[in-house]
């Protein structure tokens, strides 16, 4: 996480009493030295509740600091030691997604933290978790209670070294340094999933107008899975990160085999990228990233590259 930088929490008005990501983002601005912003944008109220408008916030504003002073407890963290501050208000019939949004661009926060909106299935985003994967500019953190604790946490860090562009170049060093933080702040295991394909085999193997010997196949599905190895290598050295981490090279498609991975291993936390591209509006979200979102059953950081425009306005 940036130090010294400014971390919001979307609130659920004072719900939180076992909120993973309400404990998540204590932990995250205490090691960061982040200040920290709880915010809680409640439904219009009724024309006939208008004169209750200001002991109702105050309701509610009591409840979040009830429940943020429980979780600080939890945690061991001194009154003291926390910078934060508490916004309640009304949606104004705006979609609260767009209002975080637009918060974010106009007063520029760090990272967003949230929890993931409840799902049968345990898997997946959605609603608005998946706007704001989409559309936030910011890093993105939805949290799920973790499989582990101690110095057991597992994180996970995905990433590409076959770059198109340079600003994928500067998110994949970006992704690799955020997950050696995390190590540093929740003391846990961290993998670092690469993937790689040699695309043209089906093509080569079953076309009838071509026979390819199996030993070519092989030599070159050798050289292809070689190649993106060394670049991954590079990639690691170039991030500098110093912590412990075990490298896991896979053959196959990404959005296939990392929620795989992800069970397997029962991960905590996975950092990935959401975007592919940089500087262009509106393009929200990779199709790969998508896929492997949608079966995510743990917390989320995702973060987009520099340069990345949000198709929502201030």
């Amino acid at each position: 996480m940036k130090p010294s930088g400014r971390i919001l929490f979307i609130s659920n008005g004072g719900e939180e009493h076992n909120s993973p990501g309400l404990h998540q983002a204590l932990k995250l601005s205490q090691s960061a030295n982040s200040a920290l912003t709880l915010i809680y944008l409640y439904p219009d109220l009724p024309e006939k509740y208008r004169d209750l408008h200001k002991k109702f916030e105050d309701f509610l504003e009591t409840g979040i600091k009830k429940s943020l002073d429980a979780a600080r407890l939890d945690l061991g963290i001194a009154e003291d030691d926390l910078e934060y501050s508490v916004i309640v208000r009304e949606a104004a019939k705006i979609p609260p997604a767009i209002t975080i949004i637009r918060d974010v661009i106009s007063t520029g926060y760090d990272l967003v933290i949230k929890d993931a909106e409840p799902i049968s299935s345990g898997k997946g985003f959605r609603g608005m978790d998946m706007t704001l994967l989409r559309k936030c500019p910011a890093p993105v953190w939805l949290a799920r209670p973790s499989s582990h604790s101690g110095n057991d946490v597992r994180i996970t860090v995905a990433i590409d070294p076959e770059s198109r562009e340079q600003g994928e170049h500067e998110l994949s060093l970006e992704l690799l340094r955020e997950g050696a933080s995390l190590i540093d702040i929740f003391d846990g295991v961290l993998d670092i999933v690469s993937c790689w394909e040699y695309e043209f085999e089906k093509i080569l193997r079953y076309k009838a107008w071509i026979t390819i010997p199996e030993s070519e196949l092989h030599d070159s599905g050798e050289e292809v899975r070689i190649t993106h190895q060394r670049q991954l290598k590079k990639l690691i050295e170039e991030s500098g990160i110093r912590c412990e981490y075990h490298v896991h090279h896979m053959r196959g498609k990404p959005e296939e085999l990392i929620p795989g991975f992800i069970d397997q291993r029962a991960t905590d936390i996975l950092v990935m990228g959401s975007v592919g591209r940089t500087g262009i509006p509106g393009f929200l979200i990779g199709n790969t990233a998508e896929n492997i979102f949608k079966r995510t059953p743990c917390t989320l950081l995702a973060l987009k590259p520099e340069g990345f425009v949000s198709p929502v306005t201030p």
